[in-house]
């Protein structure tokens, strides 16, 4: 294209007129540098030796500038220039500079090309000559030596390889290139772009380095490239690269020799050598396919980095000290955008206007690896089926993953044979189990198995929380089951582990949905809870046995294996609640709210305990009611909330809540639960509103508190909830000789006729019971007083219904009892009962 467009203009142009003119003075100036810095001062200047000179862009602005003298024909074929002018000259630069190049460039050229040259044949005869050439055999452009118009590259010094023949250049990945650059301009002293064989990690690291060589911003005053690829890959075979190398020392001298010459390769300590550079220059070392040398000198040497100078690595294995920069297969759209270039360039006419499904059945096959798609396409090219190179890709899978497989420790191996026997996403915990691997044994093998590109880590939507999963690479998955296929012996475990964990994750769930408000049910939603739930199962069984430091100890277990499980955390919380070391549990309790903030369930159990040990009542409150509004609560969380607004002071509310507990059909237990809140809280609130002087509203207290005892089976009322009803009758009787509003006089006389009743309904005997205040309680002698209806009746610590009440008694405490007026030593109260 040059050559024709500079002859042209020569053939437009008289020999005598005034290049300046023609060239105009910034183009005529270049070209004047450039002539004189090749020939010298004694060049001639005028316009036919200035034209060699002119590069793509100038010639092409000089004949726009003389456009009046060229036929139409001409100025047709340069028109369609114009619209993709920019293009070309970027392409033009690139392999005048040696640059990557990008894959859309040899489309872009080649179709311009042709529709220039058929817009004006006569004028195109250079570019006529390079098209025939290339159809009739297109590897002729490997003999040719580039030798464009270039001005010197004010660059940094390099060795970096002048990127490789490729038909189709570099492939996208702007967003991975992007990253790497920034990595290497901020903090980091290492990055490291792994990947599986074949997957382009050295096609993207060349080309950061070409950019941030390019970048006007850039800081380093040395680019190095080491290489230690040892084989490359053929359509038949893997070819070992001779001379390669094959230990970091031998890495580490090459990198002195590039830096210093002979002298620093022959240096005894080829890596102070090296770093000794990196720290007098500021330089940016790319270290190429280094899993064949990993060892522990190239891990100490890249911890002792000077400052200012960096290292790109690329690798099948991560190192773990580095800025990692995973590349993922390639989609299926730029699969197919890839093979559609490469069949058009190498002209391989079976692959040529596939339709769009059978394309598209092909990249799926290849599972967006760059080396699988370019190796199929050599394939076809070479006279394979496209089939055969699709079902026996051995060759393939053993380049890319074969000396990867070599450096797994045999714990990693066990965990891909589990992942082979079970595919699918598998979570951390459920690994541990069928490997029966500890976490710290499990999380050791997974980074392994991550960092060497055989599985990947998916975030799986697990209710509120997400928990992090595992699974076979598409690439891994192939290689293993044609080259390390699981004996039938290790499936058989695996796959009766896993039907152990399946039958026990079924009870556990099942026990789930049976009692979910129960502090000891472990709250399943799904099978990836299962393997967790199992441990926790186990924690609980040792806090029954006594156990509790064991029972923490698995606890923080299943919280290393599924940190996301809000139950690994709420358990843990149970059992230090149950020690009695409240900062723990709360601490416990928190982390597990965090992760199920909208759980019921979570939000009952955390707010009972908030509420139970008097640590936020209020907050305990809050999440109580917030629970009965996510799901239909039973009554066990109803009662809580009374007992948090008993708590609180809110006597009314507390009995509305056990009234509403009733309704919910509560069993006997909670019934009884709501019936004893629910009388505590009645007679509470008609104490406060008549030492504030609220008759009417005391009234009122008693009416509800007597709807609650009468919409409850009889049976719920035993125990304390009787002897409320007794304070209440006291109550109302006191009431009617301090009033004399006919309506209340009506209305406390009912009530008391309708306690009483329940209270017959109950056990007739009931109506003896009476209530009184401890007068004087004699700790030593174990024997007390209590003063009712004006009488002083003795007791003994043997008169209260339970013993544990004895340390509650003080002067001015209620309790109720049966009076034993025929006692010989005087009035007797027995069975007795504190009520606060």
């Amino acid at each position: 294209m040059e050559e024709d467009l500079r002859g042209t203009i020569l053939s437009a142009c008289e020999e005598a007129e005034e290049a300046q003119v023609i060239l105009k003075a910034d183009r005529y100036d270049r070209a004047v540098i450039r002539l004189t810095r090749e020939v010298g001062t004694q060049a001639k200047i005028n316009i036919a030796s200035l034209l060699p000179y002119l590069d793509f862009a100038d010639a092409y602005e000089v004949l726009s500038g003389i456009k009046i003298r060229l036929s139409e024909e001409i100025q047709h074929s340069l028109r369609i220039f114009a619209p993709n002018l920019s293009k070309l000259t970027k392409v033009r630069n690139r392999v005048a500079h040696t640059r990557p190049m990008e894959i859309d460039d040899l489309a872009v050229v080649h179709d311009v090309s042709k529709s220039v040259y058929a817009a004006s044949p006569s004028s195109w005869e250079n570019l006529n000559r390079a098209l025939r050439k290339l159809g009739e055999d297109p590897a002729y452009v490997l003999g040719l030596t580039i030798n464009l118009v270039t001005d010197p590259d004010n660059a940094p010094q390099h060795n970096l390889p002048a990127p490789e023949f490729d038909e189709t250049g570099f492939f996208g990945r702007r967003k991975e290139l992007d990253r790497i650059k920034k990595a290497i301009k901020g903090a980091y002293p290492v990055v490291s772009i792994l990947g599986d064989g074949g997957i382009g990690k050295t096609s993207i690291a060349l080309k950061a380095a070409y950019e941030l060589l390019d970048d006007p911003g850039n800081a380093f005053d040395v680019f190095v490239w080491v290489t230690a690829k040892a084989t490359i890959l053929t359509v038949n075979e893997i070819q070992r690269i001779s001379g390669a190398i094959e230990n970091s020392l031998g890495l580490f001298a090459s990198a002195a020799e590039q830096l210093g010459g002979q002298p620093a390769k022959k240096s005894v300590d080829p890596v102070a050598e090296v770093l000794s550079y990196l720290e007098h220059f500021k330089v940016l070392l790319i270290l190429d396919n280094m899993e064949t040398v990993l060892d522990q000198r190239l891990r100490d040497f890249l911890l002792d980095l000077p400052m200012g100078s960096k290292v790109i690595i690329t690798s099948r294995i991560g190192l773990g000290i580095e800025n990692p920069v995973s590349l993922a297969p390639l989609s299926n759209d730029d699969s197919a955008r890839l093979l559609q270039k490469l069949a058009r360039v190498r002209n391989v006419e079976a692959l040529q206007g596939l339709p769009s499904a059978a394309l598209s059945k092909m990249v799926q096959a290849m599972k967006g690896h760059p080396a699988y798609i370019r190796w199929f396409v050599a394939g076809v090219q070479a006279g394979k089926r496209p089939e055969e190179l699709l079902h026996e890709n051995d060759l393939l899978l053993d380049f890319c993953m074969s000396n990867v497989y070599g450096h797994l420790t045999e714990n990693a191996r066990a965990v891909l044979r589990s992942m082979q026997v079970l595919p699918g996403r598998r979570s951390q915990a459920e690994l541990a189990f069928l490997n029966e691997y500890s976490a710290g044994e499990m999380q050791s093998s997974l980074l392994e198995l991550i960092t060497t590109n055989f599985i990947q880590m998916q975030g799986a939507s697990m209710d509120q929380a997400s928990e992090t999963a595992y699974q076979l690479t598409d690439f891994g998955k192939q290689y293993l089951d044609k080259r390390h296929a699981v004996q039938s012996l290790d499936r058989a475990i695996f796959e009766g582990r896993s039907r152990e964990l399946a039958d026990l994750g079924m009870r556990l769930q099942a026990e789930s949905t049976a009692s979910p408000y129960d502090p000891r049910t472990i709250d399943i939603k799904g099978s990836g809870d299962f393997s967790t739930a199992r441990l926790l199962r186990d924690a609980l069984r040792s806090y029954d046995r006594g156990d509790v430091d064991g029972a923490l100890l698995i606890c923080h277990e299943a919280q290393k294996l599924s940190p996301g499980y809000h139950e690994s955390w709420r358990v843990e919380a149970y059992i230090q609640a149950g020690r009695r070391d409240v900062a723990a549990a709360r601490a416990a309790y928190e982390r597990a709210f965090e992760l199920a903030t909208e759980s019921a369930t979570m939000n009952y159990l955390y707010g009972s305990f908030l509420v139970d040990e008097a640590v936020d009542i209020s907050l305990g409150l809050q999440l109580l009611q917030k629970a009965a509004v996510l799901a239909e609560v039973p009554p066990t969380v109803v009662n809580e909330i009374a007992w948090a607004h008993i708590q609180l002071g809110d006597f009314e509310a507390a009995v509305t809540s056990a009234s509403h507990s009733i309704t919910l059909k509560p069993d006997l237990h909670d019934g009884s639960v709501a019936m004893t809140t629910g009388t505590r809280a009645g007679y509470y609130d008609a104490r406060k509103k008549l030492d504030n002087s609220q008759i009417e509203a005391a009234v009122e207290c008693i009416e509800a508190t007597v709807d609650l005892v009468e919409s409850g089976r009889v049976e719920m009322l035993s125990g304390e909830p009787v002897d409320r009803i007794v304070q209440l009758i006291d109550t109302s009787e006191a009431l009617l000789r301090r009033v004399d509003d006919n309506f209340l006089l009506e209305s406390l006389d009912a009530f008391s006729s309708r306690l009483k009743d329940r209270l017959r309904a109950v056990d007739p005997d009931l109506l003896g019971r009476r209530v009184g205040v401890v007068t004087n309680v004699r700790q030593d002698k174990m024997f007390g007083f209590v003063r009712s209806w004006g009488a002083d009746y003795f007791f003994h610590w043997s008169d209260l219904m339970n013993e544990s009440d004895w340390a509650y008694l003080d002067s001015g405490v209620a309790v109720a009892f049966y009076p034993d007026e025929g006692s010989l030593k005087g009035p007797r109260a027995t069975t007795l009962r504190w009520l606060g």
